[in-house]
């Protein structure tokens, strides 16, 4: 039975619903951020209903998620010795305040040597405070992970790895803005040249090869789409010139609701990358749907992976996805 996680953000955790909170293995709370040189959770106004979700499913792992802020980051509070012991001890008292069960950490884009290098000594000081907490209980420690090789080039996770307990693949958003070819967001499976680089298989293997044990490793899922305007129209917009970069879509209820096979939009479906996407001759909009995830569920399975986790709780109004995962992982 895989693993079952995913993100909500403050408006989220209200809109939880006893059903979903049940299906769940992880529930990862985003954002707790970094201003001067702490963790802050103040935005984070709907945090007290945790105490409910604990209620309503007991065996639910909890995950509070860290990112930089605005005007303060993971790469500028981990330069010195003392910087990263202030923010090692402010992310403790928030875990021990809320009891939370795990902490992630979203650090996606270490700059430098100096950070890649610091992005572990950051792993480690939490496992070592984490440890610290409690004897009986152990409290996870997880990291959001950018796709492909070059995420090898900016962390050191393959000495990092052993701190963690499970690594977030984020198998999205693979194909972004800055291409000038028509390819999806979310590439699943690796049969061609051209969808082989990125795909979810494709990188399921690699950090497998890397370094990271199949049981930490969790694939992503995007409830939400990318899009595309000044599609070159030929191929149904796939592997086509596009004129402007790639921006955000709706979600994926919006999507079910106003934009497949309407508004001109058409749904295709590219075999050779097991995954869907829309065009209506200028505009090209890439996204996941129940057949793509159904397979993404498999390569769980064939791969002997930890799970899958998606991104984000609210773009799935109807729960449509959810419910596919949790029925395929078992």
């Amino acid at each position: 039975m895989g693993i079952l996680s995913v993100y909500a953000t403050n408006k989220s955790i209200a809109q939880l619903t006893e059903s979903d909170i049940c299906a769940l293995d992880i529930l990862n709370i985003a954002f707790g951020v970094v201003e001067e040189g702490k963790i802050t959770l103040k935005h984070l106004t709907n945090i007290e209903r945790i105490k409910e979700i604990r209620k309503i499913n007991p065996r639910l792992k909890i995950y509070l998620t860290l990112a930089s802020g605005e005007t303060c980051s993971f790469g500028e509070v981990t330069r010195t010795a003392q910087d990263l012991e202030v923010l090692v001890d402010s992310i403790i008292t928030h875990v021990i305040e809320w009891d939370f069960d795990g902490v992630d950490i979203d650090w996606e884009y270490p700059s430098g040597e100096e950070e890649r290098h610091n992005h572990t000594i950051l792993l480690k000081a939490l496992r070592e405070a984490l440890d610290n907490i409690s004897k009986e209980k152990h409290i996870g420690l997880s990291i959001a992970a950018g796709s492909k090789t070059w995420y090898f080039e900016i962390t050191e996770l393959e000495q990092s790895v052993q701190y963690l307990d499970y690594v977030n693949l984020m198998t999205y958003d693979i194909n972004a803005g800055e291409h000038t070819t028509m390819h999806h967001s979310c590439p699943t499976k690796m049969n061609t040249d051209i969808v082989k680089e990125g795909s979810t298989e494709e990188n399921i293997e690699l950090f497998i090869k890397r370094g990271v044990p199949k049981e930490k490793l969790i694939i992503g899922a995007a409830f939400y789409s990318r899009q595309w305007k000044d599609v070159e129209d030929k191929n149904n917009g796939l592997h086509s010139y596009v004129g402007t970069p790639s921006d955000y879509g709706p979600g994926y209820t919006q999507l079910i609701k106003e934009y497949v096979d309407k508004k001109g939009y058409t749904r295709h479906w590219d075999e050779d990358a097991h995954a869907p996407y829309l065009f209506n001759g200028n505009n090209f909009i890439t996204y996941e749907d129940e057949a793509s995830l159904k397979y993404k569920c498999y390569l769980v399975k064939k791969w002997g992976i930890a799970g899958i986790m998606a991104w984000e709780y609210s773009y799935d109004e109807e729960h449509t996805l959810l419910t596919i995962m949790r029925n395929e992982l078992g």
